[in-house]
């Protein structure tokens, strides 16, 4: 099992944007709450423009991580993205795994220790985030 995280805290709200727009027809979007939801409560799904609209480099919803082998995930990238009007949710784009080093490569991000990247779901003591 591989669950490596990438930081990408350094991209501007415009390189988050270009990343998603450049690699959106290359895979797919889900959307998931933050915290958990009575069954059959699911996000709305948006379009592409409201999407890039709300997306923040500065969120702390946001985040790069490449998964091999991992229960319930398909093995590849997921990158989420935080969403300014929609503080509920995340949207979460899921690549192939053979994407990873062009992308690695183009945004220039580094791995970082799973221990110091914080995972969006979880706060302190994996408390649920509003």
């Amino acid at each position: 099992m591989i669950e490596q995280f990438y930081s990408i805290k350094h991209l501007s709200t415009e390189q988050l944007r270009e990343l998603f727009s450049s690699y959106r027809n290359r895979g797919w979007v889900d959307y998931d709450y933050y915290k958990l939801m009575p069954e059959g409560v699911t996000p709305p799904e948006l379009s592409d423009e409201e999407i890039l609209f709300n997306m923040d480099g500065a969120n702390s919803h946001n985040y790069f991580v490449f998964m091999q082998g991992m229960e319930d995930e398909k093995d590849g990238i997921m990158i989420g993205f935080g969403l300014t009007d929609y503080p509920s949710f995340g949207v979460y784009l899921h690549l192939d795994e053979s994407l990873l080093d062009e992308i690695v490569e183009k945004y220039n991000l580094k791995m970082s220790d799973k221990s110091s990247q914080h995972f969006p779901f979880f706060g302190k003591g994996n408390e649920y985030w509003n």
